[in-house]
């Protein structure tokens, strides 16, 4: 990957935002359901970026 590269691949970060993300979108399930929504991008970002597709 280019130095130029907005996007810098980072896999540890990148799990370690996953699971912090998906346990916060699990307690907001949890807690206010109504917000759930507001969780899905961190968790889908950061996976995606964990499994190298950023």
């Amino acid at each position: 990957m280019s130095h130029n590269e907005e996007y810098v691949e980072n896999r540890k970060r990148d799990g370690l935002i996953f699971v912090v993300s998906l346990v916060g979108t699990l307690a907001l399930l949890v807690l206010a359901p109504q917000w759930v929504w507001v969780g899905f991008p961190f968790v889908f970002t950061s996976l995606a970026g964990l499994l190298g597709r950023l």
